[in-house]
């Protein structure tokens, strides 16, 4: 136990921040992998329905869980652009979740593909790949969790900061990360670790070759996170981390983007198990680049998430995230980003679902002070047909806005309307 308990001491003490870059990396990763799920909190949508939901393919104490989805709609800018160009779109998303559970802790694996068709700019055509391998093993009150992923996709144009190229950027993300929950009493100390690998394909713009090799980075995180349970699932949490980013082939005669940012956040964790659930997190990071000739930047830095279920027919959740993102356009170190999410899930009939959503999302560039802002819109409707079928209609609405950004380094202004048909299949 004293061994523990100084090993445990030694982690925490290397601990200070990460960037929002591992808030935005998280909105990859999927549901019902150790390690790599979102919060606790459950919606009208996420939450279990026994007459619903597919039973999977049962093998002893295996459970596996096949689910295809097929989408067809009308994206009316599908280059992101003021000038409007639209096409009929369809998209095939096949994937597979493989679990096992027993008093030992967990194991699950996850493969998925994202295949998009535009019928009418076949140049946009990209497929999106994902793999993912997770578990956990239990030592008493203690829990180890391991995991590692690799993901190809292509950067969305419609995010912030995104580049203004002829089609989505493609890039790959390996990661591997491990955390040891351990319980002293009423408090949970985890210490983690968590490593990425960024790879970015050259891309064009304007049809002029644009290298990216410039962005492939390789990143370490250390933190530790220390809960005080005060009351069953109410706790006051601490979260320190610190994030080491290493540049490997930096622009020649730009300054070394390489920097360590330091981040702390306290709040509280809070479950009354009937109408409120809400995890709120403030504090500060502060980045220190490697470079001299750029400015050591501290900015205030939030995770909240809060959701009420006013009834059990309706669930009302709300997310913000603010913290510091590595930039992609060369000659810029970073931005700060900040985002909030308000959406709300009703259960018209047990059948039939509604849902809304609106998101505002601000990227502020700490080197030129410019700035983009966008708002997103969505509506939808779902029809859960049978327990292996369910039909959804969603239309979202997005308006992106830049100020004092010069031409050329991020999309420019732009609205967009996408609606989509989808289909899900599940065994």
């Amino acid at each position: 136990m004293r061994n523990r308990r100084a090993w445990l001491a030694a982690l925490c003490l290397l601990t200070g921040a990460v960037t929002a870059e591992a808030q935005i990396l998280t909105t990859l990763f999927p549901e019902g992998v150790p390690g790599y799920g979102t919060g606790p909190g459950v919606t009208v949508q996420s939450r279990a329905r026994p007459e619903y939901d597919p039973l999977g393919i049962q093998i002893d104490t295996l459970t596996i869980q096949p689910l295809l989805s097929l989408s067809t709609g009308y994206d009316d800018n599908v280059f992101t652009g003021p000038t409007h160009v639209g096409s009929w779109e369809a998209t095939a998303n096949p994937s597979l979740l493989v679990n096992t559970r027993g008093s030992y802790g967990s194991l699950a694996a996850y493969v998925s593909a994202n295949d998009v068709h535009y019928l009418t700019e076949p140049s946009q055509d990209r497929v999106d790949a994902d793999t993912f391998l997770g578990g956990t093993y239990n030592f008493g009150r203690d829990v180890l969790t391991l995991g590692a992923a690799y993901l190809a996709r292509h950067e969305d144009r419609t995010a912030l900061d995104a580049l203004p190229s002829d089609r989505p950027v493609a890039f790959t993300v390996a990661n591997a990360r491990a955390a040891y929950a351990a319980a002293f009493g009423p408090f949970t100390l985890t210490p983690s670790i968590d490593l990425n690998r960024w790879r970015f394909d050259n891309t064009t713009i304007l049809g002029q070759p644009v290298s990216e090799a410039s962005r492939d980075r390789s990143t370490v995180q250390l933190g530790a996170t220390v809960r005080y349970e005060w009351m069953n699932a109410r706790d006051a949490v601490l979260v320190t981390r610190v994030l080491d980013t290493h540049y490997d082939e930096p622009t020649p005669g730009a300054p070394s983007n390489n920097s360590v940012s330091w981040q702390a956040l306290v709040g509280i964790d809070y479950d009354n198990d009937t109408v409120w659930r809400y995890e709120i997190l403030g504090g500060v990071e502060y980045r220190q680049p490697a470079s001299s000739t750029i400015a050591p930047q501290t900015a205030g830095i939030a995770e909240a998430e809060v959701v009420w279920s006013p009834s059990g027919m309706t669930t009302v959740r709300f997310t913000a995230n603010r913290g510091i993102e590595d930039a992609a356009q060369t000659g810029l170190s970073s931005f700060t980003y900040t985002s909030a999410e308000w959406r709300v899930d009703h259960e018209l009939t047990r059948s039939v679902l509604l849902d809304a959503s609106a998101i505002a999302r601000q990227a502020t560039f700490n080197q030129t002070g410019g700035q983009q802002f966008g708002v997103d819109l969505g509506v939808g409707i779902t029809w859960l047909l049978n327990r292996n079928a369910r039909l959804s209609l969603t239309y979202d609405f997005s308006d992106v806005r830049n100020s004092h950004l010069p031409a050329g380094v991020v999309a420019g202004d732009y609205t967009r309307d996408l609606t989509l048909l989808t289909l899900r299949i599940g065994l």
